[in-house]
């Protein structure tokens, strides 16, 4: 994709149109109730866009494209992204979501599972889980995050999982990206702050990030400051409204 197009799907749908996304994005600094609900007006626009340009980019995927899937849960999104013969690397942590995954991608030759989470670091850690993953593991497996303080419960699960570095990953992969699916519950920013740190933003073209401030409001300041930053870029494009 060419800088130019990508620098047009940023000014579509990554700056507020208009006078009510523009009021809603005045008033959604405001640090009281209000403020948080005219970002959540202004959220909820934006996310239709991204959603509707997601769908727009994956259903032009092709053999020559590249995709990688972090956090790929039991393979949904990762079905739609390989159906029309993407190349697509799928991340998953969780040990038994990954053997839902592996069996789901099995007649899918362009598709690599890849059991571990990302960050900023190779190595091991603690995989958190909500205390429901006891009774009710596929659902509860989709909030999964290596990020520690996202669960405080004392009944909350762990189990220990592989990591690996995204930044040293995409870098040793040799192949341009063309879209990376990014849905890892909190995990999200120390992977795009290495990718800027080790400047590897021009190893891919689209990133689409679901991010999780509706779970501490205190995150709001800082999600909208990397908000506006990837709104500023030319490529690539950086969806931070996605979900």
């Amino acid at each position: 994709m060419t800088s130019v197009q990508l620098k047009d799907m940023i000014e579509q749908d990554l700056i507020p149109r208009g006078w009510v996304e523009r009021g809603f994005a005045a008033f959604s600094g405001l640090p009281n109730p209000i403020g948080w609900m005219m970002y959540r007006k202004l959220k909820r626009r934006m996310a239709n866009r991204a959603s509707a340009r997601f769908d727009s980019v994956v259903a032009n995927l092709g053999p020559d494209d590249v995709v990688i899937d972090l956090g790929a849960n039991v393979g949904d999104i990762t079905d739609v992204l390989a159906k029309h013969g993407a190349s697509v690397y799928a991340f998953e942590p969780e040990p038994s979501t990954y053997a839902a995954l592996s069996e789901k991608m099995a007649g899918r030759p362009n598709v690599t599972v890849i059991n571990s989470a990302v960050s900023d670091f190779d190595g091991h850690t603690s995989l958190v889980l909500p205390a429901s993953f006891r009774d009710n593991p596929r659902s509860a497996s989709k909030a999964a995050s290596i990020v520690h303080e996202r669960y405080k419960s004392d009944q909350a699960c762990e189990v220990e999982v592989k990591v690996t570095d995204f930044a040293r990953f995409l870098a040793e992969l040799g192949s341009k990206v063309t879209l990376i699916k990014v849905d890892i519950e909190g995990a999200e920013w120390p992977v795009l702050k290495a990718l800027r740190d080790a400047d590897l933003m021009d190893k891919f073209d689209m990133m689409f990030v679901e991010t999780h401030e509706r779970f501490d409001v205190s995150t709001v300041p800082s999600v909208k400051q990397h908000q506006a930053w990837a709104a500023g870029l030319t490529r690539p494009y950086i969806n931070l409204f996605w979900k």
